[in-house]
């Protein structure tokens, strides 16, 4: 068999042999989903920054919001003792797990006729459907937790509107006197598409934001797109705060993690009775929002 990963004339000449070959290895199928489905597609994994592992099939998180103390910062007198004030008192929320998964075939006629084709046509439909799958979860909850709401000044035709709602929601939450700061914001897709050319024209010339794919930072704020049709206002959200991902290490065997924060496993089962080969993946994994006052939505904008 080629050693993989295959160098582009490794790809031209590629037998029907080696991709069954390929098939068996459960190293280089892990290797290969983790080359094309990556962390960064998962939004919600971007939104919620804190990682839970989940034990007897679920999880007890704290959450209690309340970040200060109880007694606030007094003045010390020289050689005095500073005055001890008590954390607040720990409520907790309980989570099970959700195994997400699904499994796709390729048959060896497939193979033996289209060769690579109908290989990375399963991974493809594999990366699609748990990516979408995972993200309606993450921003469901989201959607469920968040309650804060801060009106849009007018409606978001000019860059400096938008950035004045923006720092409207910054010091609103600042409001709260909790200890979050907004550090990102999620737009619906139209809206994305829309806003962030008017945000460009605030930068200076020398600004490299419009040359990159990547997500703009503007105002200390980073600007991504929820292309899902999940949200409809802009959600303004502190993403270090908010809440994490919970996860369940389950001892199946067959099934290697393909890394890189995904959470996802994968295994390929040869099944030679029907001649054919099953890619099975699965996300073990439930979404937390452990601090809704955390996010803030922006309505009125004329999403």
């Amino acid at each position: 068999m080629q050693t993989y990963p295959l160098t582009p004339s490794q790809l031209a000449n590629v037998s029907a042999a080696d991709l069954i070959a390929f098939l068996k290895s459960p190293t280089l199928i892990a290797r290969r989903f983790a080359e094309i489905l990556q962390a960064q597609q998962f939004l919600g994994l971007f939104l919620l920054q804190k990682r839970f592992t989940i034990t007897g099939g679920a999880i007890g998180v704290p959450i209690n919001e309340v970040i200060r103390a109880q007694r606030g910062a007094e003045v010390v007198n020289p050689g005095a003792e500073y005055k001890l004030t008590p954390m607040s008192a720990e409520e907790y929320e309980f989570y099970s797990a959700t195994k997400e998964g699904l499994a796709t075939e390729v048959t060896d006629e497939q193979v033996g006729r289209l060769l690579r084709q109908p290989i990375d046509d399963a991974f493809a439909f594999l990366q699609t459907e748990l990516v979408f799958s995972a993200n309606d979860a993450a921003l469901g909850a989201v959607a469920s937790s968040v309650t804060n709401t801060v009106a849009a000044g007018a409606a978001w035709t000019s860059a400096k509107q938008i950035y004045k709602d923006a720092l409207r929601v910054k010091a609103a939450t600042r409001r709260q006197k909790l200890g979050y700061d907004i550090d990102t914001v999620v737009l619906p897709g139209e809206l994305y598409a829309e806003a962030i050319p008017e945000l460009l024209d605030i930068l200076p010339k020398d600004s490299g934001q419009a040359l990159t794919d990547g997500f703009p930072n503007i105002a200390g704020i980073t600007w991504i797109p929820d292309d899902g049709g999940d949200i409809t206002d802009p959600l303004f959200l502190d993403r270090r705060n908010l809440g994490g991902i919970a996860r369940e290490q389950i001892p199946t065997p067959e099934m290697q993690p393909i890394g890189g924060d995904t959470g996802v496993e994968i295994a390929a089962i040869r099944v030679p009775t029907a001649e054919k080969t099953r890619l099975q993946a699965r996300n073990v994994h439930v979404p937390i929002v452990t601090d809704p006052l955390a996010g803030f939505y922006l309505t009125g904008t004329g999403a």
